[in-house]
């Protein structure tokens, strides 16, 4: 099956005109992730800000774990992690919740001990949420008493280190661009489309798993009537009066294999192992900086910022919707 000739937009970088908007959908669903690699918040609409999305006081990915040396911990190794379901309080703390144990809840203090932390070989720093929760989550990640830390990144700005603009590979990057503690990007989008054509191809390839849009943790996710992976050729989303820039495809890993309803991986690698075969780069500089790592959504910066919600029209520039 071959891959993707190309994954970055490649076209007109400008910002379309008023009259150049089209609908090619609508808004579906809305998720936050109050922290990161934790289960997830669906919501109804959700407010934009230059690091994360938002809705009151709950911000994407503001939220942590990581181990004694301020390392990211995730699904990725403890697959279990996606059971945890968050919930933030309205004076701001955070409970956490986990199937078998007793809740645990942990105040936000602006002044307590910072920690210097480490996303993916970046820095950031982090305010230490305290020893009792650090000994419920490392009981629950870990099996023993500590090795495990909350971390919380405050919000004036984030602490994240810029990524360097590749004319080739980010060529709608703005300074800025950066999450609190997401990967790489504050906004991910995906469609029903490209959902649906991954099982198609799953269920052709007689692979007995059925994936849902929760399994890749958009905080966008949108449906219409267009063609699978069309959102790879949108150089900007308008979604109410919100404007979004296309940064760069989303390069999936093995966190894709773990079932958020079950936090267990799949043992034949699915459906990454899949999504290799057909959305991987064929383009050698791009293949050069993401491997065999398949392309599924994209990863988006905010133009211009706003409130969205579930019901909108999703609008891209006419001459790049029927592509």
């Amino acid at each position: 099956m071959p891959g993707v000739v190309l994954g970055a937009f490649r076209g007109d970088l400008t910002v379309p005109a008023d009259g150049d908007w089209v609908s090619v959908g609508r808004v579906e669903k809305l998720y936050l992730y109050p922290v990161k690699s934790l289960a997830h918040l669906e919501v109804k609409e959700m407010d934009l800000g230059q690091f994360a999305g938002f809705l009151g006081n709950i911000k994407d990915r503001q939220f942590m774990v990581c181990d004694m040396n301020g390392k990211f911990v995730t699904s990725r190794k403890y697959p279990n992690m996606a059971l945890i379901q968050p919930k933030v309080e309205e004076n701001g703390s955070i409970r956490l919740s986990y199937p078998g144990k007793s809740d645990i809840t942990a105040s936000i203090k602006e002044d307590g001990r910072k920690m210097e932390c480490n996303v993916w070989g970046g820095g950031c720093e982090g305010l230490d949420l305290g020893d009792e929760v650090g000994k419920w989550l490392s009981d629950i990640i870990l099996g023993k008493p500590e090795g495990i830390r909350l971390v919380y990144h405050q919000s004036h700005t984030s602490s994240r280190p810029d990524v360097e603009k590749n004319e080739y590979l980010t060529p709608l990057m703005m300074e800025g661009d950066k999450p609190y503690y997401a990967d790489g990007c504050p906004y991910l989008l995906l469609s029903q489309a490209s959902v649906n054509k991954l099982n198609t191809v799953l269920k052709d390839k007689s692979v007995d798993m059925v994936v849902e849009e929760t399994r890749f943790r958009p905080n966008i996710f949108i449906s219409g009537d267009f063609k699978a992976h069309a959102e790879d050729k949108w150089s900007y989303v308008k979604i109410g009066d919100s404007i979004f820039r296309n940064i760069k495809p989303c390069t999936r890993c093995v966190f894709t294999t773990v079932d958020p309803k079950t936090g267990t991986k799949d043992q034949g690698g699915n459906p990454l192992k899949t999504l290799r075969e057909y959305r991987s780069t064929e383009d050698p500089t791009e293949k050069k900086a993401y491997g065999t790592s398949p392309f599924f959504g994209i990863n988006m910066g905010l133009q211009v910022p706003g409130r969205i919600e579930v019901g909108m029209d999703v609008m891209v520039r006419k001459s790049e919707a029927a592509k």
